[in-house]
């Protein structure tokens, strides 16, 4: 029984491992997100649904807010729901997808820009809730669903004003 030398077996095995990991180009990188932050991200706010975003956040999701707190996915999924009882409507919801790195291992690494103004219901009345926020999201394409497998929030400005 003849056996192939070591260099031509590990060649192979990485050559597998590339073939079922297609590197993505920072243009189609661009467009899965903006597919994301503009499909199921707005539609959670904008329909009130929690779970279009709550989907694509995995057991092993980590986040670190500009304060410097953390939390995990349970944590999110827990809080996350919490605004849209008192949501009335989501007036904005922009998003600017400031810079794309495509890393090895297929994690799309991007610094996000996200706009909202919503407007609440509160005891005293309706309010409205202008919040600019700035991520870098890493996203992970796990058997063929993107997920965020970490956030890091840059940026949290808030206004809150009551609706005239």
């Amino acid at each position: 029984m003849r056996t192939a030398p070591l260099g031509t077996l590990t060649f192979a095995l990485i050559t597998v491992a590339t073939a079922q990991t297609p590197t993505l180009s920072e243009a189609q990188a661009r467009q899965v997100l903006d597919q994301l932050y503009k499909g199921d991200y707005r539609d959670a706010f904008v329909q009130k649904r929690p779970e279009l975003f709550l989907r694509h956040i995995p057991d092993d999701f980590q986040s670190v807010q500009v304060d410097g707190q953390t939390f995990d996915a349970a944590a999110l999924r827990q809080f996350f729901p919490t605004q849209f009882p008192n949501m009335v409507r989501t007036i904005e919801h922009n998003v600017t997808i400031e810079d794309v790195d495509v890393l090895p291992g297929g994690t799309v690494s991007a610094i996000v820009t996200l706009h909202t103004l919503i407007e609440f219901r509160g005891r005293g009345g309706n309010y409205l809730v202008n919040t600019v926020g700035t991520y870098r999201d890493d996203w992970q394409n796990r058997g063929g669903r993107w997920v965020e497998v970490r956030g890091h929030q840059l940026r949290n400005q808030t206004t809150t004003a009551p609706r005239p």
